[in-house]
């Protein structure tokens, strides 16, 4: 399906703004009511889709859960996942998985370690499988003069870090609902801004949160391992010295009420003290696996 962008255009300024705001707000009601039922499921390793066990895997029934690699998924089954499910909704359910085991962290789509050129790049970890879906501007436009001259993204699933699915076994089509949504993102992201929701974010959106915020209510893990970001932070005293005796009481106090050692330094130092604080994703999260890309000769 081709898609033109003053078409697209033209489209979206014929919605009334009422209307458009009236759509978001049913599909924001049809988001939460999705998610609760995956929870519902998920809870009892059940898959809200097609309400089987994750352990089931049904051959006329293609199904999201598969890619749990909970059933006897094979690599071969794959077309049959893709071919009735899109990248939205394939996406989508691997990033709501994620997030029950490890909220945000385990999803890294940080724009700032994606490689140039890409529309789409990121990796999703739950339990001892990443995934990684990766589309680059050639890609998203289809590679003319080729068999693969459609609209594509490429899908790398590792299993305890081990070979599952390589990025170059499939050039994944989308569907029209996928070239929808992602080209009215990019033409039009102050109007159809498209995500996942609260239950598919990612590191993108932590590293979004208020600063405030941040400081304020992620101090409640002392593990790195668990943590959404690494804080560095430096005080600088404004007058008369602080003591290390003072430095240790804020620790404590950070420890024993679940805030940061920014946060608490900043309450109790107030005017004493410059306290400056440099965020950054914790190392724990995954790396963005990487696809190299062939050139045409």
């Amino acid at each position: 399906m081709e898609y033109d962008a003053e078409r697209l255009k033209n489209f979206w300024d014929s919605i009334p703004h009422e209307k458009i705001e009236e759509a978001n707000r049913r599909s924001r009601d049809e988001h939460q009511r999705q998610v609760k039922a995956f929870r519902d499921g998920y809870a009892n390793d059940t898959c809200y889709l097609c309400g089987k066990n994750f352990s089931t895997l049904s051959k006329s029934n293609p199904c999201l859960h598969w890619l749990l690699r909970r059933c006897k998924f094979k690599k071969k089954d794959f077309s049959k996942v893709y071919n009735k499910y899109g990248y939205v909704n394939i996406a989508a359910y691997l990033r709501w998985c994620a997030n029950e085991e490890r909220p945000l962290a385990n999803i890294n789509d940080l724009k700032s370690e994606q490689k140039e050129g890409k529309i789409i790049s990121y990796t999703i970890k739950w339990k001892n499988i990443e995934w990684t879906f990766d589309c680059s501007k050639n890609d998203f436009s289809g590679h003319k003069g080729l068999s693969i001259d459609y609209p594509h993204y490429h899908f790398q699933m590792r299993i305890d870090g081990r070979q599952f699915i390589n990025f170059n076994d499939f050039h994944i089509p989308f569907n029209d609902h996928d070239l929808f949504v992602l080209n009215s993102s990019i033409e039009h992201g102050d109007i159809f801004g498209h995500d996942f929701g609260s239950a598919g974010a990612g590191m993108e959106d932590a590293m979004n949160f208020p600063l405030d915020d941040i400081l304020e209510f992620s101090g409640s893990s002392s593990q790195e391992e668990e943590s959404l970001y690494h804080l560095s932070t430096m005080i600088e005293a404004s007058g008369e010295l602080i003591s290390g005796d003072e430095i240790e009481d804020i620790r404590a106090e950070a420890a024993r009420t679940g805030k940061t050692f920014t946060y608490v330094a900043k309450q109790r130092l107030g005017e004493r003290a410059s306290v400056r604080t440099v965020i950054t994703p914790s190392d724990s999260i995954p790396d963005i696996a990487s696809r190299t890309e062939h050139k045409r000769r």
